[in-house]
């Protein structure tokens, strides 16, 4: 997922201004235990995050996905080119120089073939295409660059790592608004098949996933989108046990806790109108108004709703907002509470302590003092004039404890709370002015 690029083109529709308004969930909870409740399978990872990472590195989060239930990693993609036109691969390849190039990919595949978990590897992307400013010609293009993408990995790393390199995944996101008439869907349903006719070829029992999102503000609604997808998959040649995943868009804001099962029951008639595939869903565990972890009470209605209609349900991402490495360990914590079927049950956040606020050059800066105990706290809640602005999360072991505030006065009022993994906020305390 290119979730950057995404949040353009929702913040264009959504109302971003009604987003921030809605403030974070005050009530304290609790999630009652299920018997074998719907869990995560697999979960996407993205090359920033694991740049860095030696062997050692990558067996703990394998291990730490294996102890979540998971058996499935997408790593996506393996080429990329920017808008610029610059090219970088995540293997060695005779498409990049040799600056553009890093090892990351075979790190992954080496460690989950160590740990039991099956890689579907991400081919080719290309920036552009959050454009739409292209032809069908140049999406043919990439769709071949796609091709020897995956010969050149079939090459490298199959014979090595057969149980790991498990499927590929197709990096092209679409969406219910680029491609609503029959000539695009037509395009579309070839560049699928330039990409699926030459896997076939060339390793036919590696499974295919694509994962497209939506956003019920513009484009095709819920009925028309099914409609979309049932044309589309009419003239593409997929194999049997491909998968077609769809992202829930919730944690982006394309959909919400309401409309969620209408637009899922869709693609999931969508998906039955070809045999060959099989129906997953890709649940948003973020935040995308703060970049921030969803809290679980959230995510298990998605994962309720979602597991009504999908065989699987995989995550976007697991290691970037659940991983203890990355944010509040109380989030895996919590989480594996619910996948063990006991009730998940969170202490309510200390209160936020020393609050003040003073005018600056870069707006009112906003401070709090660090609690010597966070206990259940996992990020802070900065409201003005009683409307949520900003939320803040602890990540990578930084405890954040200042906020500027470009657009506040003097007369501004600010409140400070710390909330929990399932929300559940402190009491607020305001800040008092220092001059």
């Amino acid at each position: 997922m290119n979730n950057i690029k995404k949040q353009i083109i929702f913040l264009l529709f959504s109302g971003i201004s009604v987003l921030l308004s809605v403030a974070c969930n005050s009530t304290p909870g609790l999630i009652n235990a299920t018997v074998n409740p719907p869990h995560f399978e697999g979960s996407f990872i993205q090359e920033f995050l694991v740049t860095g990472w030696d062997d050692n590195r990558w067996n703990q989060e394998m291990e730490l996905l294996k102890e979540a239930g998971m058996k499935y990693l997408i790593y996506a993609p393996s080429l990329l080119t920017d808008e610029k036109g610059n090219t970088r691969t995540t293997y060695p390849s005779s498409l990049s120089s040799k600056e553009q190039q890093n090892r990351t990919l075979e790190k992954c595949l080496r460690s989950a073939q160590k740990n039991g978990i099956k890689v579907f590897v991400g081919l080719n992307f290309n920036d552009r295409w959050w454009r739409v400013d292209y032809d069908a010609a140049w999406l043919m293009e990439q769709m071949e660059i796609g091709n020897k993408v995956a010969d050149e990995l079939v090459a490298l790393y199959k014979e090595i790592y057969p149980e790991a390199m498990y499927g590929w995944y197709w990096v092209w996101e679409v969406d219910n608004l680029n491609c609503t008439t029959a000539e695009t869907q037509a395009i579309l349903a070839k560049a699928l098949n330039t990409n699926l006719d030459h896997l076939s070829k060339i390793t036919p029992d590696m499974p295919f996933m694509l994962s497209p999102f939506m956003n019920y503000r513009v484009g095709d609604n819920a009925e028309q989108h099914k409609e979309m997808w049932k044309n589309v998959f009419s003239q593409t040649n997929f194999r049997t046990g491909d998968i077609f995943a769809p992202q829930d868009c919730v944690g982006a804001g394309g959909l919400n806790l309401e409309n969620l099962e209408d637009w899922f029951s869709q693609l999931k008639e969508a998906a039955d109108s070809k045999p060959e595939l099989i129906f997953w869903g890709n649940i948003e565990i973020f935040d995308q108004r703060f970049w921030i972890s969803a809290p679980l009470n959230r995510v298990q209605r998605q994962i309720e709703i979602v597991n009504k209609y999908a065989k699987n349900i995989i995550c976007f991402a697991y290691s970037h907002y659940y991983s203890p490495y990355v944010v509040s360990e109380n989030y895996h914590r919590s989480y594996m509470q619910y996948y063990k079927n006991e009730n998940v049950v969170v202490e309510n956040p200390y209160k936020v302590v020393e609050v003040t606020m003073r005018s600056t050059p870069q707006g009112m800066e906003i401070t709090w003092a660090k609690n010597r105990d966070l206990g259940s706290i996992a990020g802070y809640c900065i409201y003005r004039d009683g409307t949520l602005l900003k939320k803040l999360q602890i990540t990578n072991g930084n405890i954040p404890t200042v906020f500027a505030d470009i657009e506040g006065t003097t007369e501004s009022i600010y409140e400070i709370t710390s909330y929990n993994v399932l929300g559940v906020e402190s009491v607020k305390v305001k800040a008092i002015y220092n001059q």
